[in-house]
C-alpha cells in the first residue's frame, strides 16, 4: 500500500485518499475552493453540501484535527469523517474543490485550522476561494437578496451591496476569511440574509446561484426551494396550533356585535 501524500502544520493534518482526482484538479487552469460552516440558518453547510451533490463531487481528502469530533455517518459512498475534500471534476479551464465542514472544529484549534487549511490551499495552487455563510435577515435595509465581503486580492464585484463597516462575521467563517487576507489570497464571502434559529434553505439556494452566476456554472436549486417551502410551512402550523392552545374556550364560536 502507498504512503497517500499529507500536509501537517501544528495539530492539524490534511491527508489526500485520491491522488488522482487531486492532480485532476490542480492540473486545470483555474482552481477554485469553497467552504462554509453551520453558522445563520445552517447557510454555508447547507450551500457547499448542495454543490457538491449537484456537481457530482468525489471524495479526494480528510482534514484531521487533535480534537477531532467523536462522531461519524455514513453516505452511499461510505463512511463519512467531520471534515472532508471534495473535488469536483470541471473542465480544463476550472476546477473546484470543497472542503465540507460536517461539524465545527473545537474552539481550542480552530485558529489553526484556518490557518492550516488557507496556508495549504495557497500552497497547491488554488486561484480563488469563495465562501459562504449567513447574514442575520434582522439587518435587511432593501429588497437585496445578500451582502458580500471580498479580501483586497479579490478583484471583481456583484450587484448587491458589501457588508457594511460596523457588522462582523464571525467564527470559522470569519478565520478563513481573515487568513486568506493574511496570506493573499483572492477570497469572496457570499452572504444571503438568512434566519437565524432555524435551517433557511432559501438562503443557501440563493449563495448557490450566486455562486453558479459568478462561474458560469448550471446547478439545480429547486431541491432547496422545496424544502424551505415545507419548513415554512411547518412552522406555520406550529404558529396556527400555539394560538388555538392559547385561546380562550370558545373564542372560536363568540359573535361580535
Amino acid at each position: 500500500m502507498s504512503a497517500m501524500r499529507e500536509f501537517k502544520r501544528q495539530s492539524i493534518r490534511i491527508i489526500i485518499t485520491n491522488e488522482k482526482l487531486f492532480e485532476e484538479f490542480r492540473e486545470a487552469k483555474k482552481c477554485i475552493f469553497i467552504s462554509g460552516f453551520k453558522g445563520y440558518g445552517m447557510v454555508g453547510y447547507i450551500t457547499v453540501t448542495h454543490i457538491v451533490e449537484h456537481l457530482k463531487c468525489e471524495r479526494a481528502g480528510v482534514v484531521i484535527t487533535k480534537y477531532m469530533p467523536e462522531a461519524i455517518t455514513v453516505d452511499k459512498n461510505g463512511i463519512v469523517s467531520p471534515f472532508e475534500l471534495y473535488v469536483c471534476r470541471g473542465t480544463d479551464e476550472m476546477s473546484i474543490m470543497a472542503l465540507v465542514n460536517h461539524d465545527l472544529p473545537d474552539v481550542r484549534e480552530r485558529t489553526r485550522y484556518a490557518d492550516t487549511i488557507i496556508r495549504w490551499v495557497t500552497s497547491i495552487g488554488v486561484n480563488e476561494a469563495v465562501f459562504f455563510g449567513g447574514f442575520d435577515a434582522r439587518y435587511r435595509v432593501g429588497d437585496e437578496k445578500l451582502r458580500w465581503v471580498a479580501t483586497s486580492m479579490w478583484t471583481r464585484k456583484l450587484e448587491e451591496p458589501k457588508m457594511e463597516s460596523g457588522l462582523y462575521i464571525i467564527g470559522p467563517l470569519a478565520l478563513f476569511t481573515l487568513f486568506s487576507e493574511i496570506y493573499k489570497l483572492p477570497a469572496l464571502v457570499i452572504l444571503p440574509y438568512a434566519e437565524t434559529s432555524r435551517p433557511d434553505p432559501r438562503a443557501a439556494a440563493i449563495a448557490v446561484e450566486t455562486f453558479a452566476k459568478l462561474y458560469g456554472l448550471s446547478i439545480d436549486t429547486r431541491e432547496l426551494y422545496e424544502k424551505a417551502r415545507l419548513i415554512e410551512e411547518k412552522i406555520m402550523e406550529l404558529e396556527e396550533q400555539k394560538e388555538a392552545m392559547q385561546a380562550p374556550p370558545g373564542a372560536s364560536e363568540r359573535v361580535y356585535m
